[in-house]
């Protein structure tokens, strides 16, 4: 596989600098951790995460992309934050290092209301079948009110790849806090909706076949990649429904470990333009699992 150099030195600084991460651009990672506290001083965030596999708004690709992801995260006690990390994928006869992420941004809690916004930059492999692997950029604004008996969550995302897509999700939580609040156990649904514009580009630059990446399978030889678009790309739906549970436990103001298990089930498949002819896509109810550490100092 050929790296672009920026790639090259991407990877070297982010692992000279790091060993932690949140998974990319996630409708799995978007909104602010429910386990991470209001900094009172500027801190370093350590850590290391796994994710069992890897989902956008409910779409994945066929073979399984599980992550190994460390990185490192400096917030400043004003809420400016940056954050560098990458994701290396322990699939069978893959292990590489399959995405390298930078994002910076801002965060505001109060004591009922939290907004915030972020920017990433993405860096994928050549040989990537990450459902996001066309997509280079990713700009998210947030608002979050706490009503007591629940939190409220909305989000807007630009996402930038040969197009731009726009998205929009919502999310209601609650928070249970147990043994003197060092475990918090947060239940939640969420709902996304967007356009597709990358999920075509994603058809008609990476092979179809399961975990291809650009035409190469892990353990197969190189496959044929046909042409392939979405019909409808642009237009904006309702994608996928969520429900989460997220628990952590923080030891002290250092050291805290958190698990979470996600469910989801996709809706509205797009309609598929192949040399073989026109089909629709076939959507499957989707579940991850993730668990990391963090260290603070």
């Amino acid at each position: 596989m050929r790296k672009s150099p920026l790639y090259k030195l991407m990877a070297a600084v982010v692992v000279g600098v790091s060993p932690f991460l949140p998974c990319p651009g996630d409708a799995q990672t978007i909104k602010p951790p429910a386990y991470d506290s209001v900094a009172e001083k500027s801190q370093f965030r350590i850590g290391l995460r796994y994710t069992s596999d890897y989902y956008f708004v409910g779409r994945a690709d066929s073979a399984a992309a599980p992550y190994l992801s460390p990185s490192l995260t400096y917030y400043h006690k004003s809420g400016f934050f940056a954050r560098s990390s990458l994701s290396y994928l322990t699939a069978a006869e893959e292990g590489r290092i399959d995405l390298v992420t930078l994002s910076g941004g801002y965060d505001y809690y109060g004591k009922k209301f939290m907004i915030g916004a972020s920017v990433s930059q993405y860096f994928f492999s050549d040989e990537s079948y990450n459902v996001l692997a066309e997509m280079s950029s990713y700009l998210n604004a947030y608002a979050g009110y706490d009503l007591s008996a629940v939190m409220i969550y909305v989000d807007a995302s630009l996402g930038f790849s040969g197009s731009t897509d726009l998205f929009l999700g919502g999310e209601i939580s609650r928070t249970f806090y147990l043994a003197e609040n060092k475990l918090r156990v947060t239940p939640g649904v969420n709902v996304n909706a967007g356009t597709q514009k990358y999920y075509s580009e994603y058809y008609s630059q990476r092979s179809t076949q399961t975990g291809s990446g650009k035409g190469k399978g892990p353990g197969n030889p190189p496959a044929t990649t046909t042409s392939l678009t979405i019909l409808e790309n642009d237009k904006f739906q309702l994608l996928d429904y969520e429900t989460e549970l997220l628990v952590s436990y923080k030891f002290n103001d250092t050291f805290l470990i958190h698990v979470s298990s996600t469910w989801l089930f996709p809706v509205n498949p797009a309609t598929v333009v192949g040399d073989q002819g026109t089909y629709t896509e076939e959507l499957k109810n989707g579940f991850y699992w993730s668990s990391g550490i963090r260290i603070t100092f």
